[in-house]
């Protein structure tokens, strides 16, 4: 459930970027399998095998079992697996040939989502919170406006994600529910103080500089970049040929950079406002990889005063913050589960995924 998306640049934190944010919150929160009984937090999809929650759901550490036959071993076939799942130019399609291949392709990922379901609501009842389908329209509304401020472009971004995720009618709206449970249980917890909000407004609307970037595995490869640059390539040539970071299609062009932004690493941005426009970097150590970058430009702040803005400041430092919070319960709850797996394909896909384990 807390897998991160995609930023556009390597070493990028999501978590600060409105858009990228909206794509964390679904790729990384996403919902339970369409199943027939349709209820949120069920943990069930039809009939299932009359087994103690307490067994399936511990408070211990996450445990993988198998069922067994008398013999010992795995049963591989039911009544349901004998089941049409559709008709092909006459020829029947059985629910037994499908559900390895779709337990290996998403099996994991959707038992993680429905588990995480059944915990939030066990923890909502337990808290004595309720809920409501107001709440689940105010997630919509949140996520809308965190892809664009237009509404056309936000429907338009949304309908593309929900294609590239699977997130039908069903799974889409217990995503929504599932965030706004995530949202009331960690609401009490956030704090918003001037400093944030004195922080996201030089973020947003102080100096900025923007830079060209090239990411390198190792430090003789960074050298060799800078040499190709120094020797007459142009930065963009080299980042498109050399550079292992996404924004290498666009010639490591980045969006211009606050000085006070923490989702760029602190060395890169002290080294970015130690340069000139046109001046090239030594190559900059993050974690296990090499970063080289070019100043293209300085922008000044903007005239836009503090006081303006100080209300969508404050509610965008509460999301910000209520995100962070909401994906640490979620690691919480799947760090302590316990999981019994009786289905040997929806096993080996739990011990290959990311839930693992």
């Amino acid at each position: 459930m807390h897998r991160l998306a995609a930023s556009c640049c390597c070493f990028r934190s999501s978590a600060t970027v409105p858009i990228v944010a909206a794509l964390l919150l679904l790729y990384g929160c996403e919902t339970g399998s369409d199943s027939q009984s349709g209820g949120f937090g069920s943990g069930s999809a039809g009939k299932a095998p009359a087994v103690n929650n307490d067994t399936l759901y511990s408070d211990g550490p996450r445990q993988i079992h198998q069922k067994t036959t008398g013999d010992g071993s795995i049963p591989v076939a039911t009544m349901v697996d004998a089941r049409p799942a559709a008709l092909v130019n006459g020829t029947q399609i059985n629910w037994g040939e499908l559900r390895p291949l779709l337990n290996e392709a998403a099996g994991a990922e959707v038992l993680e989502e429905v588990i995480v379901d059944m915990m939030l609501q066990r923890q909502l009842e337990s808290a004595g919170r309720v809920v409501g389908q107001q709440d689940v329209e105010r997630e919509r509304e949140l996520l809308l406006k965190s892809l664009s401020i237009d509404p056309n472009v936000a429907m338009r971004l949304l309908e593309e994600l929900r294609a590239r995720r699977g997130l039908g009618d069903m799974r889409f709206q217990r995503l929504l529910k599932r965030n706004a449970i995530l949202r009331a249980l960690v609401s009490s917890r956030v704090q918003v103080n001037e400093e944030q909000i004195q922080r996201l407004y030089t973020i947003r609307h102080g100096p900025k500089r923007q830079a060209r970037l090239i990411v390198l595995p190792d430090l003789a490869i960074a050298q060799q970049a800078i040499e190709r640059v120094r020797s007459g390539r142009s930065f963009g040539d080299v980042a498109v040929e050399l550079s292992v970071d996404s924004s290498a299609t666009r010639g490591g062009l980045l969006e211009p950079i606050s000085r006070a932004d923490p989702s760029y690493p602190a060395a890169l941005r002290e080294e970015l406002w130690a340069l000139q426009p046109g001046e090239i970097s030594s190559p900059v150590l993050l974690d296990n990889q090499y970063a080289v970058i070019q100043l293209v430009r300085t922008l000044n702040a903007d005239n836009v005063g503090l006081e303006e803005l100080r209300f969508d400041l404050q509610r965008d430092v509460r999301i910000s913050q209520e995100r962070l919070l909401m994906d640490e319960l979620i690691s919480r709850i799947m760090n302590d589960v316990s999981v019994v797996i009786f289905d040997e394909s929806l096993r080996a896909a739990w011990k290959q995924g990311p839930a693992a384990r």
